[in-house]
């Protein structure tokens, strides 16, 4: 719930806010908009990242999984 309420917050506010900043041009609006998104949604989702393995390094997962005899990787 409240994980995906900050980077979806985060999204709304870029894709409406940038408009604002690029001046009231349909056509160029119309040309970088498929861009304008997926960087809005890239970033969105860099900030939800740092949860992706927060619950795996508070209970010492992460610690054992380095300690294995295989490289990185291949983890």
């Amino acid at each position: 719930g409240a994980d995906i309420a900050g980077p979806l917050w985060f999204f709304l506010m870029v894709i409406t806010l940038f408009p604002l900043s690029v001046g009231p041009q349909p056509q160029l609006l119309a040309r970088i908009a498929p861009g304008i998104i997926q960087v809005a949604a890239l970033l969105a989702s860099l900030l939800a990242l740092e949860r992706l393995f927060r619950d795996d390094l508070q209970d010492g997962s992460l610690e054992q999984l380095m300690l294995l005899p295989v490289p990185l990787p291949a983890v």
